[in-house]
């Protein structure tokens, strides 16, 4: 299949009553532009006559296809079924009741194609009536302030019915969503936001159609929104209960670092630095509040790129400006860089350090760099335990420390060389990548 501009992904449910006239208001549309596009209807188990209204419209317009759902599964998986098969460079949804209007559609596009965005939404803009009542209005408003305690998204309306997204930097974030229902418009915007994608929202305006019943149940789907919302803060690593204090905030954890460790802290991170050139190219695996780049890499041109699971750091690092990013380095692939480098983390990973070092050789195409606590107080005999516990960061094997043996075994097994002087806390490991690069004299 040839790729087109743009691909209108509408996903439907008991839509028979206004179908045909927003169909023809939205192709009216299309037609007004200067793009090839392609609308992808997905039937998500209407009870009505909507499935055979879809087959005509789709017979008499090439341009038109048609995918179902034999059940009703939900507005985020219908749109994902639809972005799975569809093949526009940009690739969107619209709720076809046009509560927000069709004519919205180029400025959002726009803002993709002409702009730089990797995602456009509309910022809806109603009447307190067209919010369906007060208790609605009072319940909407909730949600959003939670939403920015909860997830920091920095966006004003994550919940409209009409975004945008352009497929080859988005697709990982829309395909990677797990929540199949409404609660999906929240998840998507916030692993858009996580993976530091460009966000615009235009504002629309909202016209309720009086001649719909609205499929919103309001306490029950409440009640979805917020244990989804639980849910979804423990996968991104946002979650307070999973992780213990020091891993809350980006702030918090800067300064009980500081504490702990001192000027020690600041030498290591030095000590990784200095063994990267200038302009290089930088991957900064589990990278916390990305201080190797605030404090070193920034001013020296390098392209870094600080990843982490934890959520909160992310969003820390994001605001002051780094390209940081939520990722899972159990399940997600290494992305390739001059130098892959991985700070004070990789005793999270216990058994599967050996694996990650092997996949960080393989990323790196002038050298890996890990530092390691190879002296610590969670050795120690009496406090151990409990501090131990203290820095549990949510994910992966808090309880199991490198020695300098231990470290420098490891080290050895993927030929590289360890720097460790007698009474330091930490150890700097310097690996070539995979296969070994010849030096040059």
């Amino acid at each position: 299949m040839m790729d087109v501009d743009l691909s209108l992904i509408v996903p439907c449910y008991n839509e028979s009553r206004h179908l045909r006239q927003s169909v023809a208001d939205v192709v009216g549309v299309l037609e007004s532009t200067p793009w090839s596009w392609e609308i992808v209807f997905v039937d998500d188990g209407s009870q009505d006559d909507t499935r055979a209204m879809i087959q005509t419209i789709c017979a008499g317009d090439a341009r038109c296809r048609a995918l179902f759902h034999e059940a009703n599964r939900g507005r985020g998986a219908a749109f994902k079924t639809g972005f799975q098969n569809s093949r526009g460079r940009i690739t969107g949804f619209l709720d076809i009741d046009l509560e927000v209007g069709a004519r919205y559609i180029p400025g959002l596009v726009d803002e993709i194609e002409r702009r730089g965005a990797d995602v456009a939404t509309g910022k809806r803009h109603y009447s307190l009536r067209q919010t369906g009542g007060l208790h609605r209005a009072a319940l909407s408003w909730m949600y959003r302030r939670l939403c920015d305690v909860l997830l920091s998204l920095d966006i004003e309306d994550s919940e409209t019915g009409c975004k945008f997204f352009k497929r080859d930097t988005a697709s990982q974030a829309v395909l990677s969503s797990a929540n199949d229902g409404w609660f999906w418009d929240t998840e998507v915007m916030a692993r858009t936001r996580l993976a530091n994608l460009r966000i615009r929202e235009l504002p629309v305006l909202f016209l309720r159609r009086d001649d719909k019943a609205s499929t919103v149940r309001l306490w029950r789907d409440s009640w979805e929104y917020l244990r989804a919302l639980h849910n979804f803060r423990g996968v991104m690593g946002l979650s307070r209960r999973t992780k213990s204090p020091i891993y809350w905030t980006g702030h918090g954890y800067d300064l009980v670092m500081r504490v702990l460790y001192g000027r020690q802290l600041y030498a290591t991170t030095a000590a990784v630095a200095e063994r990267i050139p200038h302009g290089a190219s930088v991957v900064d695996l589990c990278c916390g509040t990305a201080r190797l780049y605030q404090d070193f890499l920034r001013d020296r041109g390098c392209a870094y790129l600080g990843l982490d699971y934890n959520g909160d750091f992310v969003m820390h690092a994001q605001r002051r400006g780094v390209d940081a990013r939520w990722f899972n380095l159990i399940s997600d692939p290494v992305p390739t860089a001059d130098y892959v480098v991985m700070c004070s983390s990789l005793y999270h990973f216990g058994d599967a350090a050996d694996d990650i070092v092997a996949r960080m050789r393989h990323a790196a195409r002038r050298g890996v760099i890990i530092t390691e606590p190879v002296r610590n107080w969670s050795n120690a005999p009496v406090v151990g335990g409990l501090v131990g516990a203290l820095t549990d960061p949510g994910v992966g094997d808090y309880t199991m420390r490198f020695d300098v043996d231990a470290f420098r075994a490891l080290v050895a097994r993927h030929g590289g060389e360890l720097v460790h002087a007698p009474g330091d806390r930490n150890a700097v490991a310097l690996i070539q990548p995979w296969p070994p690069v010849e030096k040059c004299e």
